[in-house]
């Protein structure tokens, strides 16, 4: 079998920003690497990443090295640092093979907190850089694909990464929860959404902290972690359907990643519950509070564009399946965060409560589908 790791990692390095792939005018401001009692941080614009305490804290795998050295958090891990940097294509090949991954798709570290700088432009330079680096790295590979990034907060650059990603071999193109403080269905967010119409590149809504609204409420990252972190997520599926987004791009594909599965239930039984109300009540007495989408919340589900990610050990994962189909699952490993479960493809196909074609197609046929991948 070709089982697919719908969400992997890579835990960026210092050539993610090298002269190679960052735009001249922003070199003066690249990122750097500095050590801090076994640890290593990013600064950015002056300031450090990751952030692990404080208001507005996140924590990040990236960066894995100092001065060439694993850093303390990483000789944790079960993964080799050339296979975390993606420094050895052949070491990220060997975990996969130990853990039966025939295909990944890699996602980004330090993108997972937003912002990373108050400049917009030099925020572009930083995703168009991590861009061209990937589409170099694993430029024709056959086993591990990469999902593109693009700055919600500059459209116009978004828009133009997605199609730079398309020329650059990107099978999807990543987005955090929100934009910021904005949630998707704004209106000047349309540009963006219409060049992922025009490449037929799916979105995939992953986990991160992207919204400072919820990011600044937390200063500790236990609570922060739960709730800044995850919560986007749902509020991404909210605004895609309730703002019209998926009814203006009706083919465009949409994965929701790293949040487990077990929230999809409760989000769209709310969802068909305020909108059977504000359409058959309130609506009634102002117009505007009528909804802005034509479908009830799951007829989005049915129609086969939108797939939810599960954890191996997600309890409620049978009552997902029952309640969206076993069309729409996906798997991810999270290979090589320090936070992940190794051998978690055994634990899924160990399950006795799913069935063997639900299995089949949430390591295989489901994750070829979202990301246009040959089998």
């Amino acid at each position: 079998m070709k089982y697919i790791d719908a969400d992997g990692h890579v835990e960026e390095c210092l050539p993610t920003f090298s002269d190679k792939y960052l735009d001249p005018a922003f070199r003066p401001l690249r990122p750097t690497v500095i050590g801090r009692d076994g640890l290593a941080y990013w600064v950015i614009d002056e300031q450090m990443f990751p952030r692990r305490v404080g208001k507005g804290c996140n924590n990040l795998g990236t960066p894995a090295s100092y001065d060439g050295k694993p850093t303390r958090h990483t000789a944790l891990k079960p993964d080799r640092i050339e296979s975390m940097e993606l420094t050895d294509i052949s070491a990220r090949l060997h975990s996969m093979d130990e853990e039966e991954i025939a295909i990944q798709v890699v996602y980004p570290s330090l993108f997972l907190a937003y912002p990373l700088t108050s400049n917009t432009a030099l925020a572009s330079a930083l995703y168009s850089s991590y861009n061209r680096w990937l589409g170099d790295r694993l430029g024709g590979n056959e086993r591990i694909k990469w999902a593109a990034i693009a700055n919600l907060d500059d459209v116009g650059a978004a828009a133009q990464q997605v199609h730079e990603a398309k020329s650059l071999g990107a099978c999807a193109v990543m987005v955090l929860g929100t934009a910021g403080d904005l949630t998707f269905d704004h209106p000047t967010l349309l540009p963006f959404f219409a060049a992922l119409a025009e490449t037929n590149l799916p979105l995939a809504v992953h986990v991160g902290w992207s919204c400072p609204a919820l990011n600044n409420i937390y200063s500790h990252i236990y609570p922060s972690g739960v709730i800044a972190f995850l919560v986007p997520v749902m509020m991404g599926m909210v605004a895609l359907i309730s703002g019209g987004v998926l009814d203006r791009f009706p083919d465009l594909r949409v994965t929701f990643l790293e949040a487990g599965c077990q929230w999809v239930h409760f989000v769209l039984e709310r969802m068909d519950h305020r909108f059977r109300r504000t359409r058959n009540q309130l609506s009634t007495f102002h117009s505007q509070t009528a909804p802005r989408h034509d479908l009830p919340p799951m007829d989005y589900v049915r129609k086969g564009n939108l797939f939810f990610s599960t954890e191996a050990d997600d309890v409620l994962l049978p009552q997902v399946i029952d309640l969206v189909g076993e069309d729409h699952m996906v798997f991810g490993s999270d290979m090589p965060h320090g936070d992940r479960e190794p051998f978690v493809v055994r634990k899924v196909k160990e399950r006795t409560d799913i069935s063997d074609s639900a299995k089949l197609k949430i390591l295989e046929s489901n994750p070829a589908r979202l990301y246009g991948l040959s089998l």
